[in-house]
């Protein structure tokens, strides 16, 4: 489902879009998957965080927050995601940021700027249930670990109102492809 800022349900005609698009969104809501959708058929360049800071980090993005602690990594993530909605601001890019970034004051300043100037900010999102399975919370785990699953609920619940409050858009993955899920995206768009 795609709803816009105010929470109606958009139904618009197919449109292009002009300038760029940065998706927001938690582990598992698709941002780096349906960017590249939506990049591919723009035809424009797809910017992920993730795989920018791990590049930096010398390490792979799946990795990267287990090798390296937790306050470096949203230092290096922090100043990518700024670097990256710079070159947005300039030239039309899709850009997938996930949601760790938007803890950052300059971050949120910046998003609401891209707002401002008419790039389009998406918040994607989905069921608990389907993001703690995306995120491979949905098996058994050892009871040594604690509470994994509740930690990643909290963690969703705190950036939550963040994502909604910075994005015009939502569009909630839950039951649609990163195909369907861009073509919603195109097609709230009329002549962006």
């Amino acid at each position: 489902m795609i709803t816009d800022s105010g929470g109606a349900s958009s139904g618009a005609s197919m449109g292009t879009a002009a300038g760029s698009t940065v998706f927001i969104g938690p582990p598992g809501a698709g941002c780096s998957a349906v960017g590249r959708t939506l990049a591919a058929s723009w035809g424009v360049p797809m910017l992920d965080l993730a795989e920018v800071v791990a590049q930096e980090l010398g390490t792979r993005p799946e990795l990267a927050l287990v090798a390296i602690p937790e306050a470096r990594y949203r230092v290096v993530e922090s100043t990518a995601a700024l670097r990256l909605l710079a070159e947005a601001e300039h030239y039309r890019r899709v850009v997938a940021l996930g949601s760790g970034c938007v803890t950052d004051e300059r971050v949120r300043q910046e998003l609401r700027a891209a707002e401002g100037r008419g790039d389009r900010v998406v918040a994607l999102t989905a069921t608990v249930r389907c993001l703690a399975s995306r995120n491979g919370l949905n098996a058994p785990r050892s009871m040594a670990l604690g509470n994994v699953h509740h930690e990643f609920v909290q963690m969703l619940h705190a950036r939550e109102a963040t994502c909604r409050e910075l994005a015009s858009m939502r569009v909630d993955t839950t039951d649609i492809s990163p195909r369907q899920a861009a073509a919603a995206i195109t097609a709230s768009s009329p002549g962006r």
